[in-house]
């Protein structure tokens, strides 16, 4: 292993080490996991993580952007391939429900709960731009309704979001959800 930023070996090994735990453990409980669990799963000292990444939004920073990069990557990918506005936008739709659901980091950065990791935020308003390019679209197919806006697409998500980690939410919250959206069609 070559040091990188002039790190000796050690040191670059505990930062690689910090990186991967962080990703196993943001991915399953979420960006606010407390930091010395990520530190115990790497095997260091929670010092040696203040040390070597300086603050949770900097760790975030330095593992989530790529892993949400990809997600979202994949997921434009697919929404585009759709054959029409509206199931471009329903797949867009239904990926980030999906993508909240299935993984608490990305719900975490979907909510902006940590604005000052700024390469995921950076990251996440990709997604929101194409979120709202895909809404004008149907908007100009005349598929979706004029007063459906992409304040409302991030509300949806917004409710997506909170409800699919929430253990006192109602049974019922992806059922709302799906309605709203239905709701929102011209035909």
């Amino acid at each position: 292993m070559t040091p990188i930023n002039g790190l000796r070996r050690d040191a670059q090994a505990n930062v690689e080490r910090l990186h991967a735990a962080a990703r196993t453990v943001f991915a399953r409980r979420g960006l606010a996991a407390p930091l010395d669990e990520i530190a115990r799963e790497a095997g260091v000292s929670i010092g040696t993580l203040y040390n070597r990444v300086g603050s949770r939004e900097a760790l975030i920073d330095a593992v989530i952007p790529a892993i949400a990069g990809e997600k979202l990557l994949a997921l434009k990918e697919r929404s585009l391939s759709q054959p029409s506005p509206r199931a471009r936008l329903e797949a867009f739709i239904a990926g980030m429900i999906d993508l909240q659901v299935d993984d608490p980091a990305l719900s975490d950065a979907m909510l902006r709960r940590f604005p000052n990791a700024t390469s995921l935020i950076e990251t996440c308003d990709r997604s929101t731009a194409l979120g709202q390019d895909l809404i004008d679209d149907a908007h100009a197919s005349g598929a979706l309704s004029r007063d459906f806006t992409a304040d409302d697409l991030m509300t949806v998500l917004w409710m997506a979001g909170t409800a699919s980690h929430d253990p006192s939410a109602p049974a019922g919250w992806r059922r709302v959800v799906d309605r709203s959206i239905a709701a929102a069609w011209t035909a």
